[in-house]
């Protein structure tokens, strides 16, 4: 498992909310940031996705993939505008939907999304380093997200939605 020194994890938190002041509109920054403030622990050590073969199984991991996304996102932004592609949406939503596209995976408001799991088989031969947090009310990922966003009343555009 990769492993992220805790620099490494402080910087991309830094990065993350570096990213909200300078693309994040005033009308919804505030509640953003009290949003990442109540999660800051759980979104710097949770991990994009529990088992080996997925992406950034381990701690940390969850910025660290959020960070790819938004860049990425960033760029194509930039790519699509100089091929002449029809652009009907902002980069401010750009960013801000691939900032969230994995928030659900934070967990609810009490719980993390993933835990360490205490099955050293199943982490020895099937690489699921992480379970899911145990209590958690089924929802889809995205579904998840969506909910923390309201329950925090972050508005989202209908593009971003999409």
């Amino acid at each position: 498992m990769k492993k992220l020194t805790a620099e490494q994890i402080q910087n991309n938190w830094t990065k993350l909310l570096d990213t909200i002041e300078g693309f994040i509109s005033d009308d919804r920054k505030e509640n953003l940031l009290k949003m990442y403030e109540y999660f800051e622990d759980r979104m710097m050590m949770a991990p994009a996705s529990g088992t080996a073969h997925f992406h950034n199984a381990h701690i940390g991991g969850y910025l660290e993939h959020v960070l790819h996304i938004i860049s990425i996102s960033k760029r194509l932004f930039v790519l699509y505008k100089e091929l002449g592609a029809h652009i009907d949406y902002t980069e401010e939503e750009v960013i801000f939907a691939a900032m969230h596209h994995d928030l659900g995976k934070v967990g609810d408001l009490d719980t993390d999304y993933y835990v360490p799991n205490d099955s050293n088989w199943h982490v020895q031969n099937r690489g699921e380093y992480f379970k899911r947090g145990e209590g958690l009310n089924y929802m889809t990922v995205t579904d998840r997200a969506i909910w923390l966003l309201q329950h925090f009343d972050i508005k989202m555009t209908e593009k971003e939605y999409l």
